[in-house]
Order: C-alpha cells, then structure tokens, then sequence
C-alpha cells in the first residue's frame, strides 16, 4: 500500500468503497442507498468469500484488492492499518470528527485521507465507525458500519455535480421544528421533510414552537392547518419554551431514541433542545426584526439526554432539497392518496394532468387536504420524467 504513488492509492479506495458498498447492498438495498455505477458484479462475487476475512474497513477491501496482484501483495499486508475500537460520531467537521469510544470516552479523530473529497456523504453524526490507532495513540476513521436509516438532501459537489449530503445517520425520528410565528410555518416544506425521513427510513414528527405568541384563534387556526398530519399518523406536538407547554409531551415521544431537529433558521430547534434537558445550555439567540431566522448551531450535533434519549442539533436551512427521488415514490410517501388512487383511470397515474384522476378530484373537492395536494403537484414538478 505504501509503495503506491498517490493517484494510484485514490484510484484503489475508490473503487474498493465502491466494491464494499455493493456487497452491502447485495441481499438488502435500502432506498438510502446510492446506485453503484462502474461496479462489476462478478467482482462482488469474486469478493464475497475473500470479505468474510475481514472486518469491513475501507483499507482492508482496499488490502483485498490489491492482493490480486502478487507484486503489491506484501506491500498491502504491511500497509492495512487493522481497526482497534468502534465509536459513534458526536460531531464532525472538515478532516476531524468527536467520537465517542465503546469504552465512553470521547475522542478527536482524523478521517482517512482518501474520504476528504466525500466525507459529507460518507460520514454523518450518529455513524457508527471503525477506528485505528497508530504508535502515537492518534485514531483515524477507517470505516463506517451500515446505516439503519439516513436523511439526507442534494448539495453541491466538485465540478457543480450534485451530490448527497447526509443531516444525521441511525436515526429513529427526524422531528420537523416549524415555529407559529417568527418565523412563520411553511407546511410545504414541513412535507418535503416528511417525504426526506420516509425515503430514509425514518419516522417523522412534527413540533411548532413559538404557540405563546398565538391568541386562540390563531391556535384555532393553527391546529387546523396541522389536522391532515395528524390524521396520517404523525405525531404533531405544539410547544412553547416560554411557558412550558407541550415540552412534557414532546420528551415522552422521544423518550429512548435517536432523533434529530429539523427546520429553518429561528425556529427554535436549540431552544427547544434546551427546555427538553435544561443542563446542555446551548447558546441560542433571537429572531431577526424580519422574523427571518438567525443561525446559532453551526453543525450538528450529538446529545444525550434522560432516559436513554439522543437527540442531533443541526443547523438551520431555508430550503431542503430530496435526494434520488422518483415520481414513484413521490405518490406513494403521499400516503392520503391510497384510498382513491385504485378508482384512477390509469394504473401508473401520476394524478396531475391524466383524465379520469381520482385523487385530482379528491384533491379539488376537498376529501384529500387541497394544500397538501397542491404540495405534491409542486414536488411531482420538481422531479425528473419516469
């Protein structure tokens, strides 16, 4: 390994993290998972015997590779830096993660040189990863374990190309922050995220903060509006950290799993965070005079609260694109549409523009909820033809 010339080295990661991620995905492909163009599936198979060796990391499938080849295969064996420990990833920024050990301590580490231009989508908080520690007692990230769910959204990569970045891995709950006021609620954004956790495979829930500043028929209104989600089985918890209220109910959803907070600038995402465990003391600051959200959490983050709970602060956003979506999967995470699509017309009716559209016209007589369906047009528009 170590006689390799750096492009050669980058070439034989490259394709061995290519390699390791199809044998991953052989008997399970998850929709979070990225297609696997330039993959040889006879070199899966070739592979499959020799990875049972192994325990995963990217620099022992790299080690594999490179045993083909007699001549590299002394050079591979004393280059492969075995995994000592595992951890999970509290924090990570360029090149450097906060992880914390089997043993519960935390640690700085290094991420592999050879992830440096993909770490955004390779490496998330709440991964599970591989560590290696050399004589000086520094560990670096050799590996992460296969995710049990991921959100993610598209981002800008080299060259313009659009690439995925992932918010937070192994995660059981992505929960929408939206605020009643300052700023105000966005439900279509609220059902692109909802659309994002579903395609990842994680559950959804819906907290709006700020209800202290709602007189009652404001809160009238604002229930209402939220009504369709509700009657789709996803829980909606309105809360303010003025007052208290709804705070209780929002940490008994939660209570024992891995969530994350979601949601625009000003919401309240790192208040709420606060109220929920009063001892993490995370900065926060105000809404802007033009009730637009201003930044606090800068990257996301890793915290552990009572009873078992885990929940990853991340910065705000103002727009949240999804990644690999097709129109498919668009109609079916619009699951209000179940009952009225079989009386289409059409068996692959995309219920826009075809004739004879039964969820068009439940969506024009009000059985479906009219902004949730002109949501879905919005989407359906968005997303590339097939």
């Amino acid at each position: 390994m170590a006689a390799l010339r750096d492009e050669e080295r980058r070439q034989l990661y490259k394709r061995a993290a290519n390699l390791r991620r199809a044998s991953q995905n052989k008997t399970s492909k998850p929709k979070h998972r990225r297609s696997l163009e330039e993959v040889d599936p006879d070199d899966v198979e070739s592979f499959e015997k020799r990875r049972r060796r192994y325990k995963g990391s990217l620099r022992q499938w790299a080690a594999a590779l490179l045993e083909d080849d007699a001549a590299s295969a002394v050079a591979a064996i004393d280059g492969v830096a075995e995994p000592t420990d595992e951890g999970l990833v509290l924090f990570a920024t360029g090149g450097r993660c906060r992880v914390l050990l089997e043993d519960g301590e935390a640690r700085d580490c290094a991420v592999a040189p050879e992830w440096a231009g993909s770490q955004r989508s390779d490496l998330a908080v709440g991964d599970r990863v591989e560590l290696a520690c050399d004589e000086g007692d520094a560990l670096t990230i050799v590996g992460v374990l296969p995710r049990d769910s991921v959100l993610s959204r598209p981002d800008s990569g080299p060259g313009g190309a659009r690439v995925e970045r992932v918010v937070a891995a192994n995660v059981d709950r992505v929960v929408v922050v939206a605020s009643a006021k300052q700023p105000a609620l966005r439900l279509r954004l609220l059902d692109r995220y909802l659309v994002a956790s579903e395609h990842g495979g994680c559950r959804a829930a819906v907290a709006v903060t700020k209800t202290d500043l709602l007189d009652a028929d404001e809160h009238r209104v604002l229930l209402e509006s939220l009504e369709p989600y509700a009657a789709l089985d996803v829980p909606v918890v309105a809360c303010s950290t003025v007052d208290g209220h709804g705070v209780a109910d929002l940490a008994s959803l939660l209570r024992g799993d891995t969530a994350v907070l979601v949601g625009q600038s000003g919401v309240g995402k790192s208040s709420l965070l606060n109220a929920l465990e009063p001892g993490l003391a995370i900065e926060t600051r105000e809404t802007g005079h033009a009730n637009k959200g201003r930044h606090t959490t800068t990257a996301s983050t890793l915290h552990f609260l009572d009873h078992g709970t885990r929940i990853i602060d991340t910065p705000g956003i103002r727009e949240f694109g999804l990644w690999q979506l097709t129109r498919q999967d668009l109609r079916s995470y619009f699951h209000e549409f179940d009952r009225f699509a079989p009386d289409c017309r059409y068996a692959d009716c995309a219920h826009d523009r075809e004739p004879a559209c039964a969820v068009r016209a439940a969506g024009e007589h009000g059985a479906i909820a009219p902004a949730r369906y002109q949501s879905y047009l919005r989407l359906l528009a968005t997303l590339p033809p097939g």
